[in-house]
C-alpha cells in the first residue's frame, strides 16, 4: 500500500512532500517511544541534558536556576513539583544521620558536596524521605563549571531525582536563607524554559552559566 501510495502521489504531484513527512514522523516517534520505553531512559534526560529550577522564596534569590541530573543513578522526574520546600541538611554535608528529619519527608534538600560520595548523600536523604536532591559544590567561587554527578558502584538503589549546581548558587542559597532565619526555600522545580518567556527569565546575577 505505502509503495502504491508514493507512486500515486509522484504521478499527480500532489502530495508527495505532504504524505512523506507524515510517514516520517510517524517513523521517528516510533523509534523514540522505542528508545523511552524499551531502554528506559527517562525522556527529560533525552530533550535536555541540563534541568532548571526556580527559587519562589526568599524572593530575594527568586532565580532560575540551572542544574546538572545524576548520570547513572537515581530516576528522572516523573512528575512537577510546585512550592515544594528546599530544606538545609543538617548536617550540611548530608553524610551522616540527618538530624532535621522532621522537615525532610515530601520535600527536596539542599546539600553541600565533599566528605563522601554523592550516591551516599542521596541514599541518606532519600532514607530520610525526600523526594529529591539538590547538591552544591564546596567550592563557593564555581560560578560556571556543573560537575558530573557518578555512580560509586557500591550497588545502592537511588529512587529519586538529584542535580548539581555550582557553588556560587548553592552558596547564596543558604545565605539568603541564614539572613532571613529560615531553614528551607520554596522552589518549583523542574521548569520547562521553552515555555518561560524571556522578559519573565531572571538568572542569577553572580553566575557565569549561560
Amino acid at each position: 500500500w505505502y509503495q502504491r501510495r508514493v507512486r500515486a502521489c509522484q504521478v499527480n504531484r500532489k502530495c508527495p512532500m505532504r504524505f512523506l513527512s507524515v510517514v516520517e514522523l510517524a517513523l521517528s516517534l516510533l523509534v523514540l517511544f522505542y528508545v523511552i520505553i524499551c531502554a528506559e531512559i527517562p525522556a527529560w534526560r533525552i530533550f535536555d541534558q541540563d534541568v532548571y529550577f526556580k527559587v519562589v522564596d526568599p524572593v530575594e534569590i527568586g532565580y532560575y536556576y540551572r542544574a546538572s541530573p545524576a548520570k547513572d543513578f537515581g530516576k528522572g522526574f516523573n512528575k512537577y513539583f510546585e512550592h515544594t520546600l528546599l530544606v538545609v541538611a543538617d548536617p550540611i554535608h548530608g553524610c551522616s544521620e540527618l538530624k532535621n528529619t522532621d522537615n525532610i519527608p515530601g520535600n527536596f534538600i539542599l546539600v553541600e558536596r565533599g566528605e563522601c560520595s554523592f550516591v551516599e548523600k542521596i541514599a541518606r536523604c532519600e532514607e530520610a524521605g525526600a523526594v529529591g536532591v539538590i547538591v552544591y559544590d564546596n567550592n563557593p567561587d564555581n560560578r560556571s563549571n556543573l560537575v558530573a554527578m557518578i555512580d560509586d558502584d557500591r550497588g545502592v538503589e537511588i529512587n529519586i531525582p538529584s542535580l548539581f549546581i555550582v557553588g556560587s548558587d548553592g552558596f547564596h542559597i543558604r545565605r539568603a536563607l541564614e539572613r532571613n532565619s529560615l531553614e528551607s526555600a520554596i522552589i518549583n522545580v523542574p521548569i520547562n524554559m521553552t515555555y518561560v518567556p524571556e522578559h519573565q527569565i531572571r538568572k542569577p546575577p553572580w553566575t557565569k552559566i549561560v
